[in-house]
């Protein structure tokens, strides 16, 4: 039985590769890393888009929620020396986060984008200082 296959043929080029690349996209984590840090008159978040540029991003704040987008493109081409090509590939990747975050000063969100990392102050409203409802619980 283990000589149905030969080990000469397309589908065993690359070993194991072929079982890594096609497991590997299944289980691959579609989001990117976000730290939130709740100060008392603001939240600061910071996310991590290596690879994105700016034009890449898209961010908005709406009915308090907070959307973080990032959207590439990529174009791998390989021509041979006549100009034909040996290999022409496109991949699209789309992530996106959302948080929920009340009481925010739309007016004065600030955003700005340096080595890869989205960085946003988002200042809290006066009703975000409001008391706190505790309940008992019995």
């Amino acid at each position: 039985m283990a000589n149905l296959i030969s080990k000469n043929s397309d589908f065993m080029i690359g070993g194991n590769r072929f079982f890594d690349d096609f497991f590997g996209n299944l289980v691959q984590n579609d989001n990117f890393n976000v730290d939130v840090k709740e100060n008392q008159d603001n939240f600061e978040i910071k996310a991590d888009l290596p690879g994105f540029s700016k034009d890449n991003l898209k961010v908005e704040y709406d009915r308090d929620v907070l959307t973080i987008t990032a959207h590439r493109e990529n174009q791998i081409e390989d021509k041979d020396e006549t100009g034909k090509y040996i290999r022409r590939e496109r991949s699209s990747s789309s992530y996106q986060r959302q948080f929920v975050l009340k009481d925010i000063d739309e007016a004065n969100i600030n955003a700005k984008f340096e080595e890869g990392v989205l960085h946003l102050i988002l200042p809290k409203t006066a009703n975000s200082n409001k008391d706190k409802k505790y309940i008992e619980i019995n």
